[in-house]
């Protein structure tokens, strides 16, 4: 009965693993519109990869701002949650108004609006 018992569970076990071999786990990162780490910062040639997302004005978005007329306002940006000095991919915002969003490349500025209905 013993043996019976130890084949039986050794063919459950055997069936599983063979279930799960056929089964091809598939994994995708989300970045979440950050820097995936899973990427090299170096080419094989050994060049610097540009790794900073958002490096054109026209894919960032303004998804909402919460303005305070004192300076403490926070502006939703690509979904990330930023104030005046901090960085989105390559911009960093200089001032949040009630409607758009200013944002500096190097030297050059860019304003963001709000859409309406969001």
């Amino acid at each position: 009965m013993k043996k019976a018992l130890i084949i039986i569970g050794f063919l459950l076990v055997a069936v599983s693993l063979m279930a799960a071999e056929e089964k091809e786990i598939t994994f995708v990162y989300d970045s979440k519109g950050r820097r995936d780490p899973f990427l090299p910062l170096v080419s094989s040639e050994g060049y610097l990869i540009n790794a900073e997302p958002y490096s054109d004005a026209s894919e960032v978005k303004v998804e909402g701002i919460i303005y305070d007329p004192r300076g403490n306002s926070f502006a939703i940006i690509n979904t990330q949650v930023v104030r005046i000095g901090e960085k989105v991919g390559a911009f960093e915002v200089l001032k949040i108004e009630k409607d758009k969003v200013t944002l500096l490349k190097d030297t050059e500025k860019f304003e963001i609006y709000l859409k309406e209905g969001r």
